[in-house]
């Protein structure tokens, strides 16, 4: 009755879940229509990664409904249901659920939750196909057995270092209890296409025993290993530590400092990456302040104290981003997410770039990802192979085929075509993430020169064409009683000054246009943050006056850009009341304005043409963000 439900409670809160099931099992027979324990058994199911039953409870709690509020009493219970037939492949029940809900879902968060899934389903359709040369294969049961590994590292592509669970089993009544668990490492000599029985890594100073310790990874220049220290085996509460190899011994391990080791939160999953001769520590945290449960971070190694960066929203979600792995081969990041569209669970993502700066993650696709949870991906250099971990089908499990994860060994015909660096930093297209703060820059006193107004009908365009035909003026200006030997060194600043910011600036307006555009189009919705500036010529009410009436011009420029197409995106308001397209502004006058105010008319015009108040006179796009 209620005791073996209130028994299970307590099982799920300390992690005990196939014996939390067992008692809710029980608990069913004694409830006529149990829509709860369903309910509660799905859950169960669900964390044990047992799709299929976990599907088959959920959808339990839909035909045993008579005239229960679904939605109200199990607020989540759609959600799970989806996610748990998109592991299993059943694609289009998943998406008659979340349709469902849509339809009475009030709570903006499941919404939203919904939304993305319905988008996750499309992209999936669009991409159910295997790569052609792409190969999987598990690693057999020298590597593999029931419980679950996960690989980390290979060293001298010769040994392969990975995370097993050690733990003693025990029977009782029937029921099967696991004891003393606790994740170790191993390693695996790699030997062409064959791997030996996984030892224990019989390294103390690192690899303590009734310790929980994991993700290893190696810095070969500086002979240090990385690994975390975790409080259980299920990693909760886990601490990065390194420890130098000296002499041929590895030394006392050390806690590494206070900013990467967050207290009260979890870090881990440490790796390090050389970009430009720089060593920068990748490694996993659920700090807050991220943009959703665990982010990727980074640390640079160089003997000073900086700060833990995030990588930034073109790597990290309002998902997970966890197990990042830099390729020095490709300067590429491997990581997992169960945001960015992939096929269900967690996917395996590349980006190339280094610290904050990435290239859109490209999904590796199948067969290296599937519907279940693919993690831990680990390139070996310098050939086109490495390995990951995985829960997918065809792991060495028992009851539950999805239970537990297996390290597999994959081959790649041809990594993901992705831009260089150095074609996406000479790109034309627009990419907030290497284009903003947008600058755009404006003549003197421009527009509506002499006004007191803060509206305007002009938009850029027209600002920049007469900009862009005064560049001559400005150089004879700016060149006025000059002699020879420096003439060609101001006129060489001014033609550059309008060819990579008056003109670059122009083309980039345009492709921002373009890339508003087609995210609304795919229904986002945008907030735009637009900051406005003088130089210090004239008082501060007429500065900021001028510097609304140059947030203007871009405004009318949006509005009318290609025959009006983001018109509508103005006006029309979303359901949160807000225009689909909603631009915030701030004129800032001359407030951080450091160019000179001359009282005397020939040194006030004089000014005008100085290269400080050129860059000043200018409103900067800072922000373009996506609007839950």
């Amino acid at each position: 009755m209620l005791a073996y439900e209130k028994e299970g409670d307590y099982l799920m809160e300390q992690g005990e879940y196939e014996t939390a099931l067992k008692q809710y099992i029980t608990a069913r027979k004694f409830f006529k229509t149990p829509l709860r324990l369903f309910y509660k058994c799905g859950e169960a199911c669900r964390v044990m990664k047992d799709y299929d039953k976990a599907e088959f409870y959920y959808q339990k709690v839909f035909t045993e409904n008579d005239t229960n509020d679904l939605i109200k009493d199990f607020p989540f219970l759609h959600l799970n249901l989806a996610e748990v037939s998109i592991s299993n492949g059943n694609l289009f029940s998943a998406k008659e659920i979340l349709d469902s809900l849509l339809i009475k879902a009030q709570d903006p968060n499941i919404i939203q939750k919904a939304k993305h899934k319905l988008k996750e389903i499309d992209w999936i359709i669009d991409n159910n196909r295997l790569v052609y040369g792409n190969s999987v294969e598990n690693l057999g049961k020298n590597v593999n057995n029931e419980s679950s590994q996960t690989s980390h590292f290979v060293l001298n592509d010769s040994i392969l270092f990975l995370t097993n669970i050690d733990y003693k089993k025990i029977v009782e009544d029937n029921i099967t209890y696991y004891k003393d668990m606790y994740q170790q490492i191993y390693t695996s000599k790699i030997d062409s296409n064959s791997h030996s029985l996984a030892k224990h890594y019989d390294i103390e100073e690192i690899n303590k025993k009734r310790r929980n310790i994991t993700n290893i990874s190696f810095d070969i220049l500086d002979q240090t290993a990385y690994f975390t220290l975790c409080s259980s085996y299920d990693n909760e509460k886990c601490y990065i530590y390194s420890s130098v190899l000296k002499e041929g011994k590895y030394q006392k391990a050390k806690k590494l400092n206070k900013k990467i080791n967050l207290k009260g939160f979890n870090n881990t999953q440490p790796n390090i990456g050389i970009y430009n001769n720089e060593k920068i520590l990748y490694f996993s945290s659920n700090r807050e302040g991220g943009y959703g449960g665990y982010d990727l971070y980074y640390y640079v190694l160089d003997g000073k104290e900086n700060e833990v960066i995030n990588l930034g929203p073109t790597i990290n979600t309002e998902g997970d981003e966890i197990t990042p792995f830099y390729s020095m081969k490709d300067n590429s990041l491997y990581f997992s997410s169960n945001y960015h569209l992939g096929f269900g669970g967690y996917d395996i993502f590349q980006s190339e770039g280094w610290a904050t700066r990435w290239t859109t993650p490209q999904n590796l696709l199948q067969p290296i990802n599937s519907p279940a949870n693919d993690i831990f991906p680990v390139i070996v250099e310098p050939e086109e192979k490495g390995y990951l971990t995985s829960n997918r089908e065809g792991s060495y499990a028992n009851n539950n085929k999805t239970c537990c994860n297996d390290i597999y060994r994959f081959e790649i015909a041809g990594m993901p075509e992705v831009s260089t660096m150095e074609e996406i930093k000479n790109k034309t297209n627009f990419s907030p993430v290497f284009d903003l703060p947008l600058q755009l820059f404006f003549h003197n006193d421009q527009p509506n020169p002499q006004s007191n107004s803060t509206t305007t009908n002009i938009d850029y365009q027209e600002c920049y064409k007469e900009y862009k035909s005064m560049s001559n003026i400005y150089k004879a200006e700016s060149t006025r009683y000059i002699n020879d030997s420096t003439e060609n060194i101001i006129i060489d600043s001014f033609e550059n000054f309008f060819q990579i910011h008056i003109d670059k600036g122009m083309n980039k307006l345009n492709h921002m246009c373009d890339y508003l555009y087609n995210k609304l189009l795919s229904g986002e919705k945008i907030d735009i943050s637009i900051i406005g500036y003088s130089s210090s010529l004239h008082n501060n009410m007429y500065n900021y006056a001028l510097s609304e009436r140059r947030i203007g011009t871009i405004i009318n420029y949006i509005s009318k850009w290609n025959d009006a197409k983001l018109k509508p995106f103005l006006s029309n308001k979303a359901n949160d009341n807000l225009p689909y397209l909603n631009i915030k502004t701030l004129a800032m006058g001359k407030l951080e304005s450091k160019s000179e105010n001359p009282k005397n008319a020939i040194e006030r015009r004089k000014s005008i043409y100085k290269i400080d108040a050129m860059y000043e006179r200018r409103i900067e796009i800072r922000l373009i963000e996506i609007r839950k």
